[in-house]
């Protein structure tokens, strides 16, 4: 009997450890109490990964990351809350639109709807909002991410560094149960703490446009624009350029209740804009929108013209702009290049800009472009200032200079320089200037003009020239020297650079090569000559001497010339006084 009672003690203590056993096993494998409450943590639960089962129950602090792709490192982005989680008890039970937030159907805002929360200056500042960050140090356009809570966002990108126009995104936080798919759309239902469920979100890219301006030669006096290059190009003084500038209105959404949409052009020294032809405005602008021109007006845009026609300013009315969201814009004029025109490489530049606004809250920004004209100079400054001339031109006598050893310098005799395609005369004075830009005719000094700054002896300075062939002649020698005939080549090149800067131009006198400079734009501008004395760029002309010979010197060659007349009319008089005294003496002899 005892052994029984031993047994019996011993499979009732083995029952109760086995009991205490299955009870700790169940609790560890997740079953839960009869009161899903009892074991729910007070801590906020991070962000679930999809489908990764959970027994603590959804609450209001539960988050997930949002990304948001495609937009420029250095904006601002915010996530706005427009329709929000409801909880009870036992966890999440449906979505409800923020407050002052109206939707038709708050599982599926439209984008009326989206775009117009986005622009109300009222509500929006006042619903949940959350920022979004980029990756530090990122650049371009980047991945902005945050942690946000259930519901639908709407995300708006600002910041005045930004370029690019961005519409309001939506983006979905939502909750899912296993089972029930996967997707970036909110699930109306009961999500509790029995459930198999995580929270959930898909990446947003920004749809964003980012508008661009093209400024653009199009054609000019006498120029032959086939050689592609439209942002660089050489003209004579006095000529037209016509001018094209190339944009578009940007695409704004309904979030955009009042935009700015300007575009400046600002002239260069020395180009102005042309005298107004027929009915057109000063510089016989044109614009034209989505191909079609438009003319100057209370809805369309204004033209405002500087009273120096040194600029412009196209300004569009903010409802014409939104009406015309995304077409096409050129606008086209004319602008002529006047004597104080830099020269060589000495660019006449053209600054177009566009101002557009790029955000919904009136932040605006803008771009540019850039084109150079140029004209050359023979004998003249390479780089706008008097200090530094080129050398290709000098007119010598006979006298011997006793430094160099070569023939000195002579100054007073006047020559021409003609364009063989336009037929543009240029004429200047041997040591003196240019006349009509710097002396008269007889090589004084105009009014109003106390120098000719780094004129020197001898050379023949031309400025205002475009590349092309030309015929050098004298046409007027010195006193006591004689005309030199003979005609001279120049021929000038330009190349240049993809941008529209002067790469390097060349001046070829009579098939000899007397300059050939090249601009480095790299820090900054500097020339050098190609190949010719690089390590002294003011050495680098191999002057062209026109030589002239003084009367005195001539030399009695080809004909009789009149010393035999004068001689024989000599004679002729000795004889006609010889024999008129004979006769006189005879008349007397014979009374």
């Amino acid at each position: 009997m005892k052994r029984v009672k031993k047994l019996f003690a011993l499979l009732l203590a083995m029952a109760m450890i086995l009991a205490m056993s299955v009870t700790a096993f169940a609790t560890e494998a997740g079953t839960n109490p009869a009161d899903p409450t009892d074991s729910v943590p007070t801590t906020p639960m991070g962000p679930a990964e999809p489908n990764q089962s959970t027994y603590e129950k959804p609450d209001k602090d539960d988050v997930a990351t949002a990304i948001v792709g495609n937009v420029e490192a250095g904006a601002t982005v915010t996530a706005y809350r427009i329709v929000e989680p409801t909880y009870n008890d036992n966890g999440f039970t449906g979505y409800q639109a923020a407050k002052g937030v109206i939707l038709k159907n708050i599982l599926e805002p439209t984008s009326d709807e989206v775009t117009g929360i986005a622009a109300d200056e009222v509500l929006l500042p006042n619903l949940e909002q959350k920022p979004l960050k980029a990756q530090d140090g990122a650049t371009g356009l980047t991945t902005y991410t945050g942690e946000l809570g259930a519901g639908y966002w709407i995300v708006v990108v600002t910041g005045s560094a930004i370029q690019e126009v961005y519409n309001p995104m939506l983006v979905g936080i939502y909750y899912s149960v296993k089972g029930s798919g996967d997707n970036n759309a909110l699930v109306q239902g009961i999500v509790d703490a029995n459930s198999d469920w995580s929270l959930n979100s898909q990446p947003a890219y920004a749809k964003s446009e980012q508008p661009t301006l093209d400024k653009k030669i199009t054609g000019s006096t006498g120029k032959d624009t086939s050689d592609g290059n439209e942002s660089g190009n050489d003209v004579a003084i006095g000529d037209t350029v016509n001018f094209e500038i190339d944009t578009k209105i940007p695409s704004y959404s309904a979030s955009y209740t009042k935009v700015t949409v300007k575009i400046t052009d600002t002239l260069g020294k020395g180009l102005t804009l042309a005298e107004a032809v027929g009915d057109k405005p000063v510089g016989n602008l044109v614009v034209m929108v989505n191909g079609e021109e438009v003319a100057a007006g209370d809805d369309t845009f204004t033209y405002t013209p500087a009273d120096d026609k040194k600029s412009f300013e196209i300004s569009f009315v903010s409802a014409y702009a939104l009406a015309h969201s995304g077409e096409d814009v050129v606008v086209t004029y004319d602008a002529v290049l006047g004597e104080d025109a830099g020269i060589n490489f000495d660019a006449n530049t053209n600054t177009a800009k566009l101002e557009y606004t790029n955000d919904p809250n009136g932040e605006t920004n803008e771009i540019e472009d850039k084109t150079y004209t140029y004209t050359f100079g023979i004998d003249a400054s390479l780089t706008g200032t008097w200090e530094d001339v080129t050398t290709e031109l000098i007119k010598t006598g006979e006298e011997i200079d006793t430094v160099t050893g070569g023939k000195s310098p002579l100054d007073g005799a006047t020559f021409t320089l003609t364009n063989n395609v336009t037929g543009a005369v240029y004429t200047t004075i041997s040591g003196k200037g240019e006349v009509g830009k710097d002396v008269d005719a007889d090589g004084e000094l105009l009014p109003g003009v106390t120098e000719v700054a780094g004129m020197k002896p001898g050379y023949l300075k031309f400025t205002g020239l475009d590349a092309g062939e030309y015929t050098l002649k004298e046409t007027k020698a010195p006193e006591g020297y004689s005309l030199n005939e003979k005609e001279t080549e120049v021929v000038i090149e330009a190349e240049y650079n993809d941008d529209g800067t002067l790469k390097k131009y060349t001046i070829t006198v009579n098939g000899e090569k007397t300059s050939n400079y090249v601009g480095n734009y790299d820090n900054g501008m500097t020339i050098t000559s190609n190949p010719k004395h690089e390590n002294d760029w003011s050495e680098i002309s191999d002057t062209e001497e026109i030589a002239n010979t003084k009367l005195s010197a001539l030399p009695s060659t080809g004909g009789i010339g009149t010393t035999i007349f004068t001689v024989a009319g000599c004679l002729i008089m000795i004889v006609a006084a010889g024999l008129f005294f004979a006769s006189r003496r005879k008349t007397a002899k014979s009374e």
